[in-house]
């Protein structure tokens, strides 16, 4: 039986008077690749912020290799890559300075090669001294993906990793993920994009308000039975039961 890398119990956060999640309960495993639902103000995004150590919880127990947090917090840092909307990269800098500055940061051996390695794997190779200020969305996509590679997580947290991508960019994304996924690697990925990515999920939750609605593993997953997990559970009926 695979290691659980998160355990969540009775997790959730509160702002103010209003309950971003509640009472959310399941676990991931080693490998997996678990596809998050749900519509706008599900929660997803706030429970991939506290995977990823970014917020805290209001109430519940969080594990990381059975590693309660907060003191997990370091080792799951070091573990974690994460994906999204923003590059968190520093404009004025060039790519090849953002990946040595992130490399450094992580400490990672032989720098300049796995720079110029990154660079080239995620089709920048030809960039690498233009700021970043001048890149375009998929362009910095594809640098957010770059940093990853230089220093090679166990863990992915990705929101909305397909977003802004061209064909080109597409492609790479899927190829990256699916060497992580073949590698042993465990992806958490929140998209309302169903053309990418979704195939390769071994797992599907869906969360309604706050609420965890759906757990299940799953195969063989398609953009139709994604769609149709969000018109049963995601609608605007009453929640149904938590799986």
């Amino acid at each position: 039986m695979s290691q659980a890398v998160y355990t969540m119990e009775g997790i959730g956060k509160r702002f103010g008077y209003r309950a971003a999640l509640e009472d959310v309960s399941f676990e991931i495993a080693e490998g997996e690749f678990l596809l998050l639902l749900g519509n706008n103000g599900a929660g997803k995004t706030t429970l991939l912020k506290i995977l990823s150590t970014l917020m805290r919880p209001s109430s519940g127990r969080l594990t990381f290799r059975g590693q309660p947090f907060p003191a997990a917090a370091s080792s799951a840092r070091r573990d974690l890559g994460v994906i999204s909307h923003d590059s968190h990269s520093y404009p004025d800098l060039t790519a090849l300075e953002n990946l040595r500055v992130f490399g450094a940061l992580y400490r990672v051996p032989d720098l300049r090669r796995r720079c110029a390695e990154a660079l080239a794997a995620a089709q920048l190779g030809d960039v690498p001294d233009v700021p970043v200020r001048a890149f375009s969305s998929g362009m910095l996509k594809r640098l957010s993906i770059a940093k990853v590679m230089l220093y090679r997580p166990r863990v992915l947290l990705l929101d909305e990793p397909y977003s802004g991508l061209d064909m080109s960019s597409l492609e790479l994304l899927d190829a990256f993920l699916k060497r992580f996924q073949a590698g042993g690697g465990t992806t958490v990925m929140v998209t309302h994009q169903f053309t990418g990515g979704v195939a390769m999920a071994t797992r599907i939750a869906v969360l309604l308000r706050g609420r965890l609605v759906y757990n299940q593993e799953e195969q063989h997953v398609t953009a139709g039975h994604c769609a149709e997990l969000l018109h049963r559970f995601g609608g605007q009926g009453s929640p149904a039961e938590p799986a």
